[in-house]
């Protein structure tokens, strides 16, 4: 199912998400959100940008082999010392780009739509996708990272 993308000043942009339990239904959000990020032509996009109000997001990991995951309560374990500044755009602020400094390494764990748990070790881009997402579900937008 198509969604439009909510607007940049929306609430639901500019708050905290709660973790989401069990109960949801992970295969149809996980789809809804892969589906939603190739249509608006992202290479990332978190649920509340859809007006959905849980904790998930979809990323593209690895563009080259179109490898995308979607992380459930998703969470940063570690972040190395070494920040990269790189442009980043925005799908809640289109026509927008701005650099951004952010850890080039990341720890991180998030469940998948089975529920399973995952700890896996991201750098370059796929850890600024993980992040700039991330961000989203914390209420930050990436307009105050710059």
């Amino acid at each position: 199912m198509i969604r439009d993308l909510v607007k940049s000043d929306h609430s639901i942009l500019h708050r905290r998400i709660n973790p989401c339990g069990v109960n949801v239904d992970r295969h149809f959000i996980s789809k809804t959100l892969i589906e939603n990020m190739f249509h608006h032509e992202g290479c990332g996009l978190s649920a509340n940008q859809i007006g959905m109000d849980i904790r998930a997001f979809a990323m593209i990991r690895d563009i080259e082999y179109n490898d995308v995951i979607v992380c459930f309560n998703p969470r940063i374990i570690s972040r190395s010392d070494n920040c990269v500044w790189c442009e980043e755009g925005c799908l809640s602020f289109p026509d927008q780009f701005i650099n951004v400094n952010r850890p080039d390494k990341i720890i991180v764990k998030y469940e998948d739509e089975d529920g399973k748990d995952h700890k896996i070790t991201l750098s370059g881009f796929a850890a600024r996708v993980f992040q700039h997402e991330f961000d989203h579900l914390n209420g930050i937008d990436f307009t105050q990272r710059q």
